[in-house]
C-alpha cells in the first residue's frame, strides 16, 4: 500500500475466525495489490479463539491490517459502525471473514464505483452471474423470503437485486452526519434507507461455502432482522394492518345503521364500503403515511379509491382461481387472497397515493 490515505477501507467483523483470517488477508492482497490502495480493518469481538492475535501477527508481517478489539460479542452491525470510525478510505467495503464473500470480487466493486460514479455497489447473489453454493432448500427459502419482505416494506430496498447482501461498497461521505442504528446484521438495509446517495449498482458474485468455523445465522438473528425492517419502515405495515382492522368495524357499523334506518341491503352495503374506505384513508393519511403526504388531500383520496379497488380485484381473483377453478379449500383460498390483497393494497397505496 502506498503512502497517504488508502482509496478503500475494508471492514471485516470477526468472531472466532482465527483459521479464516490469514487466508482472507492473503487473497485480498493478491486481488488488490498494484490495483487500488487499501487497508483492512479487523473488528474483533474479543474472540475466544484469539482471532485478534492473528490480526496483530498479520500486521507485523507488513499486511495493511488495523485491529479494533472490542470487549465482547457486540454484533456485526455495530462492528461495521465502529470500523467506519477508524476507516480512512474514500470508499468503504463491508465483507465477512468466513470466505463466503470471495475477495477476488473486490476489484470489480471498486472499478464499478469509479467507472459508473456509483455511491453504493452491491455484490449480488440474485442477478445474472450470481448465485449461492451449497445452500439447502430451507436456507434459500429464508433468504428469498427475507429479500421479498425488504422489497415490499422498504422502497429503497428495490434499488438493488440483493438488499440482504453482506458484501458491498459505499462512499464514506454518504453516511457522514447520518444516524445509523442497525439492529442485527443487515447493515446494508440501514444504509439504503438512511444514507444520502444517488446511484446504486450491482455486481454479481457467487456466495461460497464456509471453509472453517460455524455460521452466525440463527433464529435470534432472523427475529432481529424482522424488527429491523419494521423499525426502518416506521412500522407502516403494522399501522396499515391496524387501520384495515378498524375499517372492518366501520364497515359493519355503517351497514348496521343503514339496515336499521331501512335503506336496504344494496344501498347500505355501498355506504358501508365507502365509509370504511374513507375512514381507512384518513387514518392512513394522518398516521401510517404521515411523512409522505404530497399534493391535495382530495387527490390522494381519489387515488386511494383506485388502489384499494385494484387490491380487491387481486384478492377476489386469487380466491376465484384457487377455490372455483382449481377446487382448493375455499377458506384457505380466501385467506391466501386476503394476504395477497393486503400486500397489493399496501404496495399500491405506497406507490400511488403516498409515494
Amino acid at each position: 500500500m502506498g503512502k497517504g490515505k488508502p482509496l478503500v477501507s475494508i471492514i471485516v467483523p470477526t468472531y472466532n475466525e482465527r483459521e479464516n483470517l490469514p487466508i482472507l488477508v492473503e487473497r485480498i492482497s493478491k486481488a488488490l495489490n498494484g490495483k487500488y490502495s487499501y487497508e483492512i480493518i479487523v473488528v474483533d469481538d474479543n474472540s475466544p479463539d484469539k482471532t485478534w492475535e492473528v490480526a496483530l501477527e498479520l500486521a507485523s508481517k507488513g499486511y495493511p491490517v488495523r485491529l479494533l478489539r472490542r470487549p465482547g460479542k457486540l454484533g456485526l452491525g455495530t462492528a461495521v459502525l465502529d470500523g467506519l470510525k477508524k476507516a480512512s478510505g474514500e470508499y468503504i467495503v463491508v465483507m465477512d471473514a468466513d470466505l463466503q464473500h470471495p475477495p477476488e470480487v473486490l476489484p470489480k466493486l471498486v472499478e464499478k464505483a469509479l467507472s459508473e460514479n456509483a455511491d453504493i455497489v452491491v455484490a449480488s447473489r440474485y442477478m445474472p452471474g450470481g448465485g449461492v453454493e451449497g445452500w439447502s432448500f430451507i436456507r434459500k427459502l429464508v433468504s428469498k423470503t427475507a429479500t421479498l419482505i425488504a422489497k415490499i416494506v422498504l422502497p429503497q430496498a428495490r434499488k438493488t437485486s440483493d438488499p440482504m447482501s453482506g458484501f458491498f461498497l459505499f462512499r464514506k461521505d454518504i453516511v457522514e452526519n447520518v444516524s445509523l442504528n442497525p439492529l442485527g446484521y443487515k447493515i446494508l438495509l440501514e444504509i439504503l434507507v438512511k444514507a444520502r446517495y444517488r446511484r446504486v449498482v450491482d455486481v454479481p458474485y457467487v456466495f461460497h461455502r464456509r471453509l472453517h468455523g460455524e455460521s452466525k445465522l440463527g433464529v435470534k438473528e432472523i427475529w432481529r432482522y424482522i424488527k429491523h425492517v419494521l423499525r426502518l419502515s416506521e412500522y407502516r405495515p403494522l399501522k396499515f394492518a391496524v387501520v384495515g382492522a378498524s375499517g372492518v368495524l366501520v364497515n359493519e357499523g355503517v351497514l348496521f345503521l343503514g339496515l336499521t334506518l331501512g335503506l336496504g341491503k344494496a344501498l347500505s352495503g355501498l355506504l358501508s364500503i365507502e365509509a370504511s374506505i374513507i375512514s381507512n384513508f384518513i387514518l392512513n393519511d394522518i398516521w401510517t403515511f404521515r411523512s409522505r403526504r404530497k399534493g391535495s388531500m382530495l387527490w390522494r383520496l381519489i387515488k386511494y379509491h383506485f388502489s384499494v379497488a385494484l387490491g380487491a380485484v387481486i384478492m377476489y381473483s386469487v380466491y376465484f382461481t384457487l377455490a372455483v377453478i382449481l377446487g382448493f379449500n375455499p377458506y384457505i383460498s380466501m385467506l391466501i387472497g386476503i394476504v395477497l390483497g393486503f400486500i397489493a393494497n399496501y404496495l399500491l397505496s405506497e406507490i400511488i397515493v403516498w409515494r
